[in-house]
């Protein structure tokens, strides 16, 4: 994993708490904003799909199946399951916590973190490194990275035309995204270092 992909971690997860300290002031700018600019793009409703739960447990039993099959990758298939079900459980368990209402949608739960927005980064950061890891195509990795983050992005925006979600809230569901898929990648690489160093010890 490339090494700024940590400090990046640091500063996302920095930026998210100071984002949730600061709900009751200045933040209304910025969903404003949001608003403004993408509450009227309908188009952005057919991209919901992308971070619904049946289309990420489609997407990450692909990638469990291509772990197993074609590189026999048990510890890679954990990862997955912990990453993707693990982030889903985790932003519940934060919107329940952070009760921030929904701006106008009848939908239930409350508003911060988007799910669509964070789990489809933490699916898109983990199931492509897991994937491509050892490729060696450097260009390849760098635009499935590309695709996926693309993916996430138009997850997150989906919510705004129908203001299930406030743009801080989407803003939000990618920097925690992104910080608990390099949390389950840093706990990856650590259990591949060690099986390594018990394989050379033994």
């Amino acid at each position: 994993m490339k090494k700024w992909f940590y400090p990046l971690a640091a500063v996302t997860f920095a930026a998210a708490v100071l984002m949730i300290a600061n709900f009751d002031n200045g933040l209304f700018d910025i969903d404003q904003f949001g608003f403004e600019f993408f509450g009227g793009l309908d188009f952005l409703l057919f991209f919901r799909f992308l971070g619904e739960e049946w289309f990420l447990a489609i997407i990450s039993i692909a990638a469990v199946l291509y772990l197993w099959f074609r590189r026999n990758h048990y510890l890679g298939m954990l990862i997955v399951l912990f990453a993707v079900g693990g982030g889903n459980y985790l932003n519940k368990f934060m919107q329940t916590l952070i009760e921030r209402p929904r701006p106008g949608s009848q939908e239930d739960g409350f508003s911060f973190p988007s799910g669509h927005a964070m789990v489809t980064i933490i699916a898109a950061v983990v199931l492509i490194y897991l994937i491509t890891e050892k490729s060696g195509d450097a260009a390849g990795q760098a635009l499935m990275f590309a695709v996926g983050i693309l993916i996430s992005v138009l997850a997150g925006l989906s919510r705004l035309p129908e203001e299930a979600h406030y743009f801080t809230d989407v803003i939000g569901g990618w920097l925690l995204g992104y910080t608990y898929a390099i949390v389950c990648l840093l706990v990856y690489e650590y259990l591949m270092k060690r099986r390594i160093s018990s394989h050379i010890n033994e």
